[in-house]
């Protein structure tokens, strides 16, 4: 990574700074726990929790930027999915965008790393060719904002906080992680995430209370939670979740390599690690959402297929699990689990219906779109359709690709899947013009299986409405992009004149 030439005072934070820095961070998080408890309080409490909170945990992420921008993009995307609860987002008033910790720190980040560039203390890598399909997707959908039926303010930051912000870490990630080693935290980081999103899961499952989101416990079935906790739904919640294996998993092989430098801290991985990625598999079978099975289903079949190391890892546990599913097939085929999720059908009759409105709406205009946001109040108007009717709410589309075409139309549908097309065959020329480099190549496999999780599952919800789960996707994409940049260990560009610290 590349070092921050800064003031010698911010350039050189002594190690007892650094420590209080950490405990500062664990205070602040401590006192932001015991908030909602501190309402007989007042207008002091509202204080603390609405400016105090947010000013001090912001600065104290900006001073961690500032000493390693990766630690602060690592601490920006764990807290990220709390921020709006814990609080670390500054309400500004009805009717101003709220500054939120991703929002802010995307600037910050992002005017950090042009500061460095400008002093020649960061070579930044360059846009490419799918960067520029992106920018047109993202130019349709804001020109669709104009056609909107919603209030534009909320449009634009529906679209701001859901495609351009996670386009922005994407590319912040791509080049703060700079090489394999960075990875490797991010990876750690990540699973941290993953098991922190689990044990949500798990926890509203056993007790049935929802933690964090405003809204009373809800139910698939007579069986079965449907998680609301932290991200309001249980889709983007167990995506989330599932998100966080192939890196894990990629993590796994490196920690089991015989190759690996033995140390305790190894040791110790040995133990934690493939017990954090099996109670994030719990978490998402306990998520009971289809689209996230299949996210786990997707990780395993593609990191086996191309990675010959997991598979003789993974082999015992799946024949295991697979004799296990023999002995009690009567027991698994009866289960609520296969009778009352496995096997509904309401929600496919629900997304057949959408694709066949989305395509009959956009014969009007198929190469703009009919507006940002539009397709639930177009299925309402035109074509009576409202499913489930909740009042002043219109029925969601619950696919994401028919919501960008019905939005922005061919214009801005194309170039999203262009934009993963053209991922995917970059990851796939990296991987093939990597023999030797195994790390390389399981980072690669893992993201071919990232890839190819979110663009399943957004054919089965709105990611327009999970704006964190974006946030995790296109930021772990840029920095699996980063960290196996060709000629990622060319040393950072050193001002002239100055001797290299």
């Amino acid at each position: 990574m590349s070092q921050t030439r800064l003031p010698p005072a911010l350039r050189s934070l002594p190690a007892p700074v650094v420590a209080a820095l950490a405990l500062a961070l664990g205070a602040l998080i401590g006192l932001a726990a015991v908030t909602p408890l501190l309402g007989g309080l007042g207008a002091p409490a509202e204080r603390l929790s609405g400016w105090l909170l947010p000013i001090a945990g912001i600065s104290l992420l900006v001073v961690v930027s500032v000493r390693s921008p990766l630690a602060g993009l690592l601490l920006t995307l764990l807290l990220a999915p709390y921020s709006r609860f814990i609080p670390f987002d500054l309400d500004l008033g009805a009717g101003i965008p709220a500054l939120s910790l991703p929002r802010l720190m995307a600037g910050f980040l992002l005017l950090l790393l042009l500061y460095q560039a400008v002093r020649g203390q960061r070579r930044l890598r360059p846009l490419t060719w799918s960067d520029l399909a992106f920018g047109v997707f993202l130019a349709a959908m804001t020109l669709s904002v104009t056609e909107s039926q919603y209030d534009h303010t909320f449009a634009f930051q529906s679209l701001l906080d859901a495609y351009v912000l996670p386009f922005v870490y994407l590319y912040l990630a791509r080049q703060i992680v700079r090489n394999l080693g960075d990875l490797r935290w991010y990876s750690a980081m990540l699973v941290m995430a993953g098991v922190g999103f689990a044990f949500l899961v798990i926890r509203e499952q056993l007790t049935g209370e929802v933690l964090f989101y405003s809204r009373e416990s809800a139910r698939y079935s007579a069986s079965f939670q449907k998680v609301i906790s932290l991200m309001g739904n249980a889709a983007p919640m167990g995506v989330s979740t599932a998100m966080t294996l192939p890196l894990g998993l990629a993590l796994l092989i490196q920690v089991f390599s015989s190759s690996a430098r033995p140390s305790r801290g190894r040791t110790l991985a040995r133990v934690t690690l493939p017990a954090a990625l099996a109670f994030i598999v719990l978490g998402v079978y306990m998520t009971y959402n289809r689209a996230s099975w299949l996210g786990i289903a997707i990780t395993l079949l593609v990191m086996a297929m191309l990675r010959p190391r997991l598979r003789r890892m993974l082999l015992p546990v799946l024949l295991l699990l697979a004799i296990l599913t023999l002995v009690f097939w009567q027991s698994v085929i009866s289960s609520p689990a296969v009778n009352e999720r496995l096997l509904e059908d309401q929600s496919l009759s629900y997304r057949s219906t959408v694709a066949q409105l989305a395509l009959d709406m956009v014969r009007d205009d198929p190469l703009l779109g009919l507006g940002y946001y539009n397709f639930g109040p177009i299925a309402k108007q035109r074509y009576g359709w409202d499913p489930a009717p909740l009042f002043g709410i219109y029925p969601p589309a619950h696919n994401s690709l028919m919501f960008i075409l019905v939005s922005g139309g061919l214009l801005a549908l194309l170039p999203y899947v262009v934009w993963f097309a053209m991922v995917a065959w970059q990851g796939a020329r990296r991987f093939l013009t990597s023999p030797g480099q195994e790390e390389t190549r399981d980072v690669l496999a893992a993201g071919a299986a990232l890839l190819l999780l979110y663009f399943a599952a957004s054919a089965t919800f709105d990611n327009v409405d999970a704006v964190k789960m974006n946030l995790i996707f296109w930021t772990t994409i840029g920095a699996i992009w980063g960290g196996t940049y060709p000629g990622q260990r060319i040393s950072p560009v050193v001002p002239p004149n100055r001797p290299d610290r």
